[in-house]
């Protein structure tokens, strides 16, 4: 009896620590994150290397200052392969690369939208 109570808080201490995270998640950083990948996009796009440098350096930022929260849902190659790709943005629009820039903005939405899955894919 004693260990089936046990068992019990301890499930619901795990589920409550997961929809918190994933709540806090959703309701700060993914929408910070997305959004400025969505900017330098569009501005890439229309080949304004200036507001996507800018754009790029404040995801890198808004990046360093919730990583180590990030980190428990990213596993170690997705979470430097995302640092890698905001590294390529930012060099791609510093040195105004079109092909550079969109293709590792798209590549860093999909790897961030598949690190917001509570399973995340391969």
């Amino acid at each position: 009896m004693k260990n089936n109570r046990i068992n019990i808080a301890l499930i619901l201490v795990i589920l409550i620590i997961f929809i918190t995270y994933f709540t806090f998640m959703k309701l700060t950083y993914d929408k910070d994150i997305m959004a400025k990948l969505e900017l330098a996009e569009n501005y890439a796009r229309q080949e304004n290397w200036d507001q996507v440098t800018k754009e790029s350096k404040e995801l890198k930022e808004i990046w360093n200052s919730s990583k180590a929260l990030i980190m428990f849902n990213f596993a170690e190659a997705e979470y430097s392969l995302f640092e890698n790709h905001i590294d390529y943005i930012i060099g791609g629009a510093e040195a105004k690369q079109l092909d550079t820039t969109l293709v590792h903005i798209l590549a860093a939405q999909d790897l961030w939208e598949n690190s917001k899955q509570v399973v995340p894919e391969p």
